[in-house]
Protein backbone atom coordinates (compact mmCIF):
# COMPACT_ATOMS: atom_id res chain seq x y z
CA UNK A 1 0.00 0.00 0.00
CA UNK A 2 1.21 3.48 -0.82
CA UNK A 3 2.19 5.41 2.29
CA UNK A 4 0.06 8.39 3.21
CA UNK A 5 1.41 11.86 3.84
CA UNK A 6 -1.19 13.13 6.27
CA UNK A 7 1.27 14.43 8.86
CA UNK A 8 2.43 17.98 8.29
CA UNK A 9 5.33 18.75 10.57
CA UNK A 10 5.32 22.10 12.33
CA UNK A 11 8.40 21.92 14.49
CA UNK A 12 8.41 25.60 15.40
CA UNK A 13 4.75 25.48 16.43
CA UNK A 14 5.58 22.57 18.69
CA UNK A 15 7.24 25.06 21.03
CA UNK A 16 6.07 28.57 20.16
CA UNK A 17 2.40 27.70 20.76
CA UNK A 18 3.21 26.74 24.34
CA UNK A 19 6.23 28.86 25.24
CA UNK A 20 5.62 32.23 23.62
CA UNK A 21 6.81 35.08 25.79
CA UNK A 22 9.85 33.31 27.22
CA UNK A 23 12.61 35.81 27.94
CA UNK A 24 15.68 34.55 26.02
CA UNK A 25 18.03 36.42 28.34
CA UNK A 26 17.42 33.84 31.11
CA UNK A 27 20.33 31.83 29.72
CA UNK A 28 22.75 34.74 29.83
CA UNK A 29 25.26 34.43 32.66
CA UNK A 30 23.20 31.56 34.06
CA UNK A 31 25.49 29.83 36.56
CA UNK A 32 23.35 26.69 36.83
CA UNK A 33 23.26 26.23 33.06
CA UNK A 34 26.98 26.90 32.78
CA UNK A 35 27.71 24.31 35.46
CA UNK A 36 25.70 21.47 33.92
CA UNK A 37 27.17 22.16 30.47
CA UNK A 38 30.68 22.07 31.92
CA UNK A 39 29.84 18.76 33.59
CA UNK A 40 28.79 17.38 30.21
CA UNK A 41 32.04 18.52 28.60
CA UNK A 42 34.02 16.63 31.21
CA UNK A 43 32.42 13.36 30.19
CA UNK A 44 34.70 11.21 28.07
CA UNK A 45 32.07 8.81 26.74
CA UNK A 46 32.37 8.60 22.93
CA UNK A 47 28.81 7.24 22.71
CA UNK A 48 27.27 10.40 24.20
CA UNK A 49 26.58 13.91 22.98
CA UNK A 50 24.65 16.92 24.26
CA UNK A 51 22.82 20.08 23.27
CA UNK A 52 20.93 22.86 25.02
CA UNK A 53 17.66 24.10 23.56
CA UNK A 54 16.28 27.55 24.33
CA UNK A 55 12.48 27.63 24.13
CA UNK A 56 10.31 30.63 23.30
CA UNK A 57 9.08 32.35 20.14
CA UNK A 58 12.20 31.31 18.23
CA UNK A 59 13.48 28.02 19.67
CA UNK A 60 17.16 27.45 19.00
CA UNK A 61 20.13 25.33 20.00
CA UNK A 62 22.46 27.55 22.00
CA UNK A 63 25.12 24.98 22.91
CA UNK A 64 26.24 21.59 21.68
CA UNK A 65 28.99 19.12 22.58
CA UNK A 66 30.19 16.10 20.56
CA UNK A 67 27.15 16.18 18.25
CA UNK A 68 29.33 16.29 15.11
CA UNK A 69 30.96 12.99 16.08
CA UNK A 70 27.52 11.35 16.09
CA UNK A 71 25.43 13.16 13.52
CA UNK A 72 28.06 14.70 11.25
CA UNK A 73 26.78 18.24 11.84
CA UNK A 74 29.36 20.71 13.09
CA UNK A 75 26.81 23.32 14.18
CA UNK A 76 23.57 21.40 14.75
CA UNK A 77 20.47 23.61 14.77
CA UNK A 78 16.94 23.16 16.13
CA UNK A 79 15.43 21.98 12.82
CA UNK A 80 18.34 19.60 12.23
CA UNK A 81 17.28 17.44 15.17
CA UNK A 82 13.99 16.57 13.44
CA UNK A 83 15.74 15.80 10.15
CA UNK A 84 17.78 13.14 11.96
CA UNK A 85 14.76 11.19 13.27
CA UNK A 86 13.81 8.07 11.31
CA UNK A 87 10.85 9.15 9.12
CA UNK A 88 8.60 6.36 10.40
CA UNK A 89 8.97 7.61 13.97
CA UNK A 90 8.89 11.37 13.43
CA UNK A 91 5.16 11.72 14.11
CA UNK A 92 5.49 9.85 17.41
CA UNK A 93 8.59 11.82 18.43
CA UNK A 94 6.98 15.20 17.77
CA UNK A 95 3.63 14.17 19.29
CA UNK A 96 5.16 12.83 22.49
CA UNK A 97 7.40 15.90 22.73
CA UNK A 98 4.36 18.14 22.50
CA UNK A 99 2.53 16.04 25.09
CA UNK A 100 5.43 16.33 27.53
CA UNK A 101 5.77 20.06 26.92
CA UNK A 102 2.05 20.45 27.64
CA UNK A 103 2.48 18.56 30.90
CA UNK A 104 5.27 20.89 32.00
CA UNK A 105 2.73 23.71 31.72
CA UNK A 106 0.08 21.76 33.63
CA UNK A 107 2.45 20.50 36.34
CA UNK A 108 5.10 23.20 36.93
CA UNK A 109 5.95 21.52 40.23
CA UNK A 110 7.39 18.59 38.25
CA UNK A 111 9.72 20.83 36.26
CA UNK A 112 10.82 22.58 39.43
CA UNK A 113 11.49 19.33 41.29
CA UNK A 114 15.08 18.28 41.85
CA UNK A 115 16.18 15.59 39.41
CA UNK A 116 13.18 15.87 37.08
CA UNK A 117 13.78 14.50 33.58
CA UNK A 118 12.06 13.26 30.44
CA UNK A 119 13.50 10.24 28.65
CA UNK A 120 12.76 8.72 25.24
CA UNK A 121 14.25 6.08 22.95
CA UNK A 122 14.39 7.42 19.38
CA UNK A 123 15.99 6.22 16.12
CA UNK A 124 18.38 8.83 14.74
CA UNK A 125 20.57 8.92 11.66
CA UNK A 126 24.22 8.48 12.56
CA UNK A 127 26.93 10.20 10.53
CA UNK A 128 27.59 6.77 8.96
CA UNK A 129 24.15 6.96 7.33
CA UNK A 130 22.79 4.13 9.50
CA UNK A 131 20.02 4.62 12.03
CA UNK A 132 20.77 3.90 15.68
CA UNK A 133 18.53 4.05 18.70
CA UNK A 134 19.48 6.92 20.96
CA UNK A 135 18.42 7.42 24.55
CA UNK A 136 17.41 11.08 24.79
CA UNK A 137 17.18 12.51 28.30
CA UNK A 138 16.04 16.10 28.81
CA UNK A 139 16.61 18.06 32.01
CA UNK A 140 15.70 21.61 33.03
CA UNK A 141 18.45 24.09 32.21
CA UNK A 142 16.77 27.45 32.79
CA UNK A 143 13.45 28.91 33.91
CA UNK A 144 11.54 32.11 33.30
CA UNK A 145 9.09 33.09 36.06
CA UNK A 146 8.85 29.47 37.18
CA UNK A 147 8.24 28.20 33.66
CA UNK A 148 10.57 25.92 31.70
CA UNK A 149 12.68 28.13 29.42
CA UNK A 150 15.53 25.88 28.30
CA UNK A 151 16.48 22.24 28.63
CA UNK A 152 19.61 20.23 28.05
CA UNK A 153 19.32 17.07 25.94
CA UNK A 154 21.65 14.15 26.53
CA UNK A 155 21.92 11.56 23.73
CA UNK A 156 23.44 8.14 24.28
CA UNK A 157 23.96 5.86 21.29
CA UNK A 158 22.44 2.40 21.67
CA UNK A 159 21.86 -0.48 19.24
CA UNK A 160 21.30 -0.35 15.49
CA UNK A 161 17.76 0.37 14.35
CA UNK A 162 16.66 -3.21 13.66
CA UNK A 163 17.66 -4.60 17.04
CA UNK A 164 14.99 -3.19 19.36
CA UNK A 165 11.75 -1.21 19.67
CA UNK A 166 10.82 1.66 22.01
CA UNK A 167 8.56 1.79 25.02
CA UNK A 168 6.55 4.81 26.06
CA UNK A 169 8.73 7.81 27.08
CA UNK A 170 9.35 8.21 30.79
CA UNK A 171 9.02 11.14 33.17
CA UNK A 172 11.18 10.66 36.23
CA UNK A 173 12.20 12.39 39.43
CA UNK A 174 15.64 11.54 40.81
CA UNK A 175 15.82 8.53 38.51
CA UNK A 176 12.48 7.07 39.61
CA UNK A 177 9.29 7.03 37.55
CA UNK A 178 6.96 9.80 38.64
CA UNK A 179 3.54 8.07 39.02
CA UNK A 180 1.47 11.22 38.59
CA UNK A 181 3.34 12.35 35.51
CA UNK A 182 3.41 8.88 33.96
CA UNK A 183 -0.36 8.55 34.40
CA UNK A 184 -0.85 11.93 32.72
CA UNK A 185 1.50 11.02 29.87
CA UNK A 186 -0.17 7.62 29.46
CA UNK A 187 -3.50 9.40 29.02
CA UNK A 188 -2.00 11.63 26.33
CA UNK A 189 -0.31 8.70 24.63
CA UNK A 190 -3.44 6.59 24.25
CA UNK A 191 -4.87 9.20 21.87
CA UNK A 192 -1.78 9.02 19.65
CA UNK A 193 -2.07 5.40 18.51
CA UNK A 194 -4.69 6.10 15.85
CA UNK A 195 -2.95 9.11 14.25
CA UNK A 196 0.37 7.22 14.44
CA UNK A 197 -1.07 4.39 12.30
CA UNK A 198 -2.93 6.79 9.99
CA UNK A 199 0.46 7.61 8.48
CA UNK A 200 0.65 4.19 6.81
CA UNK A 201 -2.75 2.44 7.15
CA UNK A 202 -6.18 3.17 5.71
CA UNK A 203 -8.96 4.33 8.03
CA UNK A 204 -10.62 0.90 8.18
CA UNK A 205 -7.26 -0.75 8.90
CA UNK A 206 -6.58 1.73 11.71
CA UNK A 207 -9.99 0.96 13.22
CA UNK A 208 -9.27 -2.76 12.99
CA UNK A 209 -5.89 -2.37 14.70
CA UNK A 210 -7.36 -0.25 17.50
CA UNK A 211 -9.78 -3.08 18.27
CA UNK A 212 -7.21 -5.82 17.72
CA UNK A 213 -4.66 -4.20 20.03
CA UNK A 214 -7.29 -4.21 22.81
CA UNK A 215 -7.73 -7.95 22.40
CA UNK A 216 -3.96 -8.45 22.63
CA UNK A 217 -3.90 -6.19 25.69
CA UNK A 218 -6.69 -8.16 27.35
CA UNK A 219 -4.88 -11.45 26.61
CA UNK A 220 -1.76 -10.22 28.40
CA UNK A 221 0.15 -9.92 25.14
CA UNK A 222 -0.59 -13.44 23.92
CA UNK A 223 -1.96 -14.20 20.48
CA UNK A 224 -5.75 -14.47 20.19
CA UNK A 225 -7.44 -17.22 18.16
CA UNK A 226 -9.17 -16.30 14.93
CA UNK A 227 -12.50 -17.44 16.35
CA UNK A 228 -12.17 -15.16 19.37
CA UNK A 229 -11.18 -12.23 17.13
CA UNK A 230 -14.30 -12.72 15.02
CA UNK A 231 -16.45 -12.85 18.14
CA UNK A 232 -15.02 -9.56 19.40
CA UNK A 233 -14.87 -7.85 15.98
CA UNK A 234 -17.97 -9.25 14.24
CA UNK A 235 -17.92 -6.83 11.30
CA UNK A 236 -14.96 -8.78 9.92
CA UNK A 237 -17.58 -11.44 9.03
CA UNK A 238 -15.25 -14.39 8.34
CA UNK A 239 -11.69 -15.72 8.66
CA UNK A 240 -10.87 -14.92 5.05
CA UNK A 241 -11.64 -11.25 5.58
CA UNK A 242 -9.70 -11.25 8.87
CA UNK A 243 -6.66 -12.69 7.11
CA UNK A 244 -6.92 -10.02 4.40
CA UNK A 245 -6.82 -7.30 7.03
CA UNK A 246 -3.85 -8.87 8.75
CA UNK A 247 -1.96 -9.32 5.50
CA UNK A 248 -2.51 -5.75 4.33
CA UNK A 249 -1.50 -4.38 7.72
CA UNK A 250 1.60 -6.57 7.69
CA UNK A 251 2.72 -5.37 4.27
CA UNK A 252 2.08 -1.71 5.00
CA UNK A 253 3.82 -1.82 8.40
CA UNK A 254 6.78 -3.72 6.97
CA UNK A 255 7.25 -1.21 4.14
CA UNK A 256 6.79 1.80 6.41
CA UNK A 257 9.01 0.90 9.35
CA UNK A 258 11.54 -1.29 7.53
CA UNK A 259 12.10 -3.00 10.85
CA UNK A 260 12.47 -6.80 11.17
CA UNK A 261 10.54 -6.91 14.45
CA UNK A 262 7.43 -5.28 12.96
CA UNK A 263 6.50 -8.14 10.65
CA UNK A 264 2.81 -8.83 11.38
CA UNK A 265 -0.41 -7.28 12.66
CA UNK A 266 0.28 -9.04 15.97
CA UNK A 267 3.76 -7.48 16.20
CA UNK A 268 2.30 -4.06 15.44
CA UNK A 269 -0.37 -4.54 18.11
CA UNK A 270 2.30 -5.42 20.67
CA UNK A 271 4.30 -2.33 19.67
CA UNK A 272 1.23 -0.13 20.08
CA UNK A 273 0.59 -1.56 23.54
CA UNK A 274 4.20 -0.95 24.50
CA UNK A 275 4.55 2.52 23.00
CA UNK A 276 1.02 3.86 23.57
CA UNK A 277 -0.11 1.70 26.53
CA UNK A 278 -3.78 1.18 27.23
CA UNK A 279 -4.99 1.88 30.75
CA UNK A 280 -5.10 -1.13 33.04
CA UNK A 281 -8.55 -2.58 33.40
Amino acid sequence: MKQKNSFHLNTSGLITDLFSGIDPSVVDNNEYLKRIQENCQRQQNPFSCYLTLLLGDKPKVIWRHNTAAHFGLMNIQYEDVFSLIHPAWLFAYVSYARAMYKLTMTYPEFVNAEGASAASLIPMRHRSGKYYWYHQVSIRAAQDRGQLAAHLNYYHQSTEYGNQLPSMPKLTTKGMLNPQMMAALNKEGQDLAGPFMAEFLSECQVNFMLLYRKLIHQSGGRKVSQGDILKQIPHLVNIENLNKYKQRVRLSARDYFKHPMIDSAYALAKLLNQYFPLARE
